[in-house]
């Protein structure tokens, strides 16, 4: 299940993706161990602000700003250009023109054809993406440090060159762009954001529609508009250039001079105003029909600009309302009073005054007046109460400790500096930082209870509610809007791939030390001594492989409750140790996985291995987490893209424990006992099945001995074979689920796959990433069906990323219009014939092997995804030295290669096709209903 606070945790102006930061032999510390001091959040935030001191910044003569961010060893640099123009930016009878613009800047110049950005991309082994915000449209380009310059002559080629008109696929990308409107509408939250945006705001404020904007404005695009909207504000004088990574700062700004500092500036139209709904004499209501199970309510209060000094105000009320179990509105309406499934708020601040959001996904057939009745009631305690202690402290070190995690990465450093750089008057963003942290640090319990008071009163709130049939009737139509679940409010994401699983040149994880204890338990640390911080990994192998049929949701059930209590803790006093660290603990099914700052990895580890080992299983807890499983469940049911891949994997899988839903199923679930879940705790979570990988700010020797001391009591368990049932063999077939209710139809289409120790392992990866998993959109899949025709906006295809120790599926997945389906499928099935028939082209093959050996930086992002390699590797018995093997294996593959495998392990005559949304049975749109 998803955590709404982990979702709206991105749910703010600032997108950071994670590129990588240098690592290689251990190192001593920098620094000594801190001593204890009589004030660690002002150290802290000392740290925090640290970060950006080396950073130069100049405005060229044309206005651009140009900021630059060495970072010493650094193999990646990031370079991203921020443009100060967002949805607000837009008229009300022409929304969604920025983010149009956005796909269209990927399209070409004089100097650049369609395709050219992502195919130059690919063979310098980076990556590219963008977004669009209400407040600003930001490009980014990662690549390996000997060839970053890439990036800077396409963003000084596309400033004012680029070209919009038919001959650069405007109108193929128009359908794209409806595509991921469309997706959008068969996912949570997007409905109910735009409903709340027309409550919050008047029409005429630049805040009241959402950035992908209004389904026919997007229509009705033409060319000669966006045109215009280009030309209106993509100048160097509405621009920041951020370089952030290995270069030379010198060499780097000699070079963007010479590059940039040609370009005119340009006359800039006036801002829109903003413009405010007069005083509310109470809350303002409105009620959708949703076309899930679960109700949800978003509930929205207008507050201030992300300049205003109240903004880290409204942080601090945020992390005390909803960050983690400790806070008071999942305390309260998920364990107290157990009538929601989660709960998130989010301070949403901009150019001109955001909002502060609260979100409740509820439990089905709950009062919905006592949700509303009990986030008030929270809200009206915060304006006439003085916070605890405890919950100011704990707080103000999560926000501290979450500034020093999110800025772990050079992408994430560039984009918290690109994102500074729009904010309302350019504020230098090392200062603005500095001024940031100095109040969270000096933020006062009478600060909370003003703010409160003056902004979270129940007359000020505009409140949404989704509601299922069945659980009342609803007034009002539910519109398209651009947002997915409460994270990708307020932004639009060009594309996203999943990567595989490679790493960086020049780095070996051959510096990791392995240690078997006694007791079984397999223990891998590699120290990292960049950041005073450290992470943990543990897996617990096959546990859903070990799950009985007819306990089918056990295991995820279990994993829920790890942390709900021990035999020497209780629930809220995990939850509360962990929390005032600002570290997180997160227990699942599979494992675990703990962040803390080094100071505090004694005190997480001790929780991490207690509750591995100990879980009581308390009947509350055991009550309520069974009751919300079974509401995902049922949820789940309801969302087309869900249904279709639980069909496709039952399909593939038969009675093999990967054809069941890991969540499990509703009428099993509801007859899940203590005693099921000890028995199955008992059997499963022993050290000579669990994998633990620690990488951080330590001292390798002296930490395995302090491992072994927390484990000196689990004890070894026997294990039996598995002896899954085999898949069963199939023959090709086509499963279309009508669901009028469906925006899009959600395809799966693919066959059993290939288990990760396959000697073909490496030929089958170039092979995906010619057919369909390239980078931008470089792969034949996405090339065709998605970016010269326009059929889709998501469109992949792999059979290595789903390789593991069960054998995993070759899948392709493609979100469509009902009208389109049949054309998808003919496309999809002829690229997949064509792959085995022909043999790729040398072309492809080069740039499919270039892009995996020069992307190699990537897969080392920070501490979590070094320590996530090292727990593959370790899982499925690559050894340390893996990164060498790959780099031979990847360089060999040839273009018979490619098509040897392709024939090989790629059958359309054993095809499944799943096919959910608004077709009939022969692939054809549902008529509309009058």
């Amino acid at each position: 299940m998803c955590s709404l606070r982990s979702l709206a945790a991105a749910f703010v102006f600032t997108l950071a993706c994670c590129v990588a930061m240098p690592i290689g032999k251990a190192q001593p510390a920098a620094t000594a161990q801190p001593k204890a001091s009589a004030n660690p959040d002002a150290e802290l935030a000392a740290t925090a602000q640290g970060l950006l001191k080396d950073l130069r910044s100049e405005t060229l003569p044309n206005g651009l700003k140009v900021y630059l961010l060495p970072v010493k060893g650094s193999p990646i640099v990031t370079t991203m250009v921020a443009y100060n123009v967002g949805s607000a930016d837009e008229e009300k009878s022409q929304t969604g023109l920025s983010h149009y613009l956005e796909h269209l800047m990927f399209k070409g110049t004089d100097k650049l054809l369609p395709g050219d950005v992502d195919r130059a991309t690919l063979r310098n082994g980076g990556s590219n993406n963008a977004y669009t915000s209400e407040d600003r449209t930001v490009y980014h380009f990662d690549f390996a440090a000997d060839r970053w310059e890439a990036a800077l002559q396409i963003e000084a080629d596309r400033m004012r060159n680029v070209k919009i008109d038919a001959k650069h696929e405007f109108e193929q990308e128009k359908g794209a762009v409806i595509a991921e409107l469309k997706m959008n509408e068969d996912r949570p939250w997007d409905l109910e954001y735009k409903a709340i945006l027309k409550l919050l705001y008047p029409a005429a404020s630049p805040y009241s529609h959402p950035v992908i904007g209004e389904e026919d404005h997007v229509r009705g695009a033409t060319a000669e508009i966006i045109k215009r909207h280009y030309d209106n504000w993509y100048y160097p004088n509405n621009a920041a250039l951020v370089v952030v990574g290995g270069f030379d700062p010198d060499a780097a700004m000699k070079k963007i001079k010479e590059l940039f500092g040609s370009i005119p500036k340009g006359e800039l139209p006036a801002r829109k105003p903003p413009v405010f709904h007069q005083d509310r004499e109470g809350p303002a209501r409105k009620e959708i029909a949703s076309k899930f199970d679960l109700p949800r309510m978003m509930m929205g209060f207008n507050t201030v600009s992300v300049v205003d000094p109240d903004k880290a105000t409204f942080d601090i009320i945020d992390s005390i309302l909803s960050s983690g179990r400790t806070a008071r509105l999942y305390r309260k309406l998920v364990e107290d009073e157990r009538i929601a499934v989660d709960i998130g708020t989010d301070n949403q601040a901009g150019r001109y005054p955001g909002w502060f959001g609260v979100f409740v996904e509820a439990l089905k057939g709950k009062d919905r007046k006592q949700v509303e009745d009990l986030v008030f009631a929270e809200l009206d305690k915060l304006a006439a109460e003085p916070v605890t202690d405890a919950e100011l402290a704990r707080a103000r070190r999560q926000i501290l400790a979450r500034y020093v995690f999110s800025r772990e990465t050079v992408h994430s450093l560039c984009d918290a500096i690109a994102t500074t750089s729009t904010y309302p008057g350019s504020p230098d963003p090392a200062q603005f930082d500095q001024e940031y942290l100095k109040r969270v640090v000096a933020i006062t319990k009478a600060d909370i209870q003003r703010v409160a008071k003056a902004y979270l009163d129940r007359k000020k709130a505009v409140i949404v509610w989704s509601v299922p049939k069945e659980d009342g009737e609803c007034e009002g139509k539910a519109a398209e809007n651009h947002s997915t679940l409460p994270p990708a409010l307020g932004r639009a994401a060009r594309h996203a791939r999943a990567e595989p699983f490679i790493a960086d040149r020049g780095f070996s994880l051959t510096d990791a030390k392995r240690v078997v204890l006694p007791n079984g338990l397999t223990l891998i640390l590699l120290e990292d001594h960049r950041l005073p911080m450290m992470v943990a990994r543990v897996a617990v192998k096959d546990i859903h492989m070990r799950e009985p049929a007819n306990k089918a949701g056990v295991a995820t059930l279990v994993g829920n409750l790890l942390e709900e209590g021990t035999t020497t803790r209780t629930g809220k006093q995990i939850a509360s140790q962990i929390e005032d660290t600002g570290g997180s603990l997160s227990l699942s099914s599979s494992g675990a996985s703990l962040r803390v700052l080094a100071p505090d990895a004694d005190l997480g580890l001790g929780l991490l291995f207690d509750c591995l080992q100990n879980p009581s299983f308390p009947a509350e807890a055991l009550d309520r987490q069974r009751e919300q499983q079974v509401s995902t469940i049922e949820d789940n049911e309801t969302q087309p893209r869900e249904k279709a891949d639980m069909l496709f994997d039952a399909t593939i899988y038969g009675k093999h424990p990967l054809g069941r839903p890991s969540l499990g199923k509703k009428e099993i679930v509801e007859k899940l006992t203590a005693a099921d879940c000890k028995a199955f705790h008992t059997a499963t979570f022993v050290p000579n099945n669990t994998i633990a990988v620690l990488v951080g700010d330590f001292n390798s020797d002296e930490m395995a001995k302090k491992v072994e001391a927390l484990t000196k009591d689990w004890k070894t368990g026997d294990l039996p074979p598995l002896t899954p049932p085999a898949p069963p063999m199939q023959a090709a077939r086509e499963i279309i689920v009508s669901d009028p209710s469906a925006s899009q139809v959600h395809v799966f289409i693919g066959h059993l796959g290939i288990t990760r120790d396959n000697p073909d392992y490496h030929k089958l990866l170039v092979m995906d990433y010619v057919l369909g998993t390239g980078p931008g959109f470089t792969d034949r899949l996405s090339a065709n069906l998605r970016d010269r025709q326009g059929l889709a906006y998501t469109v992949r295809a792999a059979i290595t990323s789903f390789a593991g120790t069960q054998p995993g599926v070759f899948q392709g997945y493609i979100g469509t219009f009902p009208d389109k389906y049949l054309d998808v499928r003919r496309g999809f099935l002829k690229e997949v014939n064509r792959i085995r028939d022909e043999p790729a082209t040398k072309q492809e093959v080069e740039d499919a092997k270039q892009y995996l050996l020069g992307n190699m930086p990537f897969r080392f992002t920070s501490q979590s995804a070094i320590a996530g390699q090292l727990l593959g590797a370790e899982q499925y018995g690559l050894g340390f030295d893996f990164l060498e093997k790959y780099k031979k294996e990847v360089a060999a593959v040839t273009p018979e290669d490619v098509q040897a495998v392709a024939k090989k392990y790629l059958d359309p005559k054993s095809l499944i096709i799943v096919a959910v949304g608004p077709i009939d049975a022969e692939g054809k749109p549902l008529a509309k209903k009058k």
